[in-house]
């Protein structure tokens, strides 16, 4: 195996882009079991297990509203940090998009979403309990792991090609 031929650098770029898109992939399937899961209506003490996250979803979206969710039990109160993406869970007849999700959540924490402006606020929210960082962590670790492959093979190669060019001009 010839480190000094330029083919390297285009299987370090390969190499790189495979795994990008490889773990974006399978962060981007961390949602699945969201998707799948059942969404209950808010207002009932939530049961979580270790190792589990909350999600907060709206049966309608409010773009311009600022909707604030917390989890309350007893007197501490959670922020639920605003999801980055839109993930539709359709449950029970009822299309839900997402809010928030709160990692670690207090086990028997009750949720309340109001909006900041304190209009009359039509909109129905929901909570599903379900795990979303196993896949999205193995996703992380296959892209940048690919990425830093890449990188080192890439490396690897222009001091391989420099060394060899170095000495075949000592030679001459």
């Amino acid at each position: 195996m010839d480190l000094s031929r330029r083919h390297w650098y285009v299987v370090a770029a390969l190499l790189a882009a495979v795994a990008w898109v490889a773990g974006t992939a399978l962060a981007a399937s961390s949602w699945d079991p969201l998707r799948a899961a059942s969404v209950v209506p808010v207002g009932q003490p939530v049961q979580i297990e270790d190792g589990q996250d909350l999600a907060v979803l709206t049966d309608l979206v409010q773009p311009d509203r600022d909707i604030a969710c917390v989890a309350r039990k007893g007197k501490n109160r959670t922020p639920i940090p605003e999801s980055t993406v839109d993930v539709v869970v359709d449950s029970d007849g009822s299309r839900w998009h997402l809010i928030g999700v709160l990692t670690d959540p207090p086990d028997g924490a009750r949720i309340v979403c109001r909006p900041a402006d304190d209009a009359t606020d039509t909109a129905r929210y929901g909570t599903a309990v379900v795990d979303l960082a196993t896949r999205d962590g193995a996703g992380r670790l296959i892209a940048w792991g690919g990425l830093a492959l890449g990188a080192g093979l890439a490396a690897t190669t222009f001091v391989t090609r420099t060394r060899r060019l170095l000495t075949d001009d000592r030679s001459a």
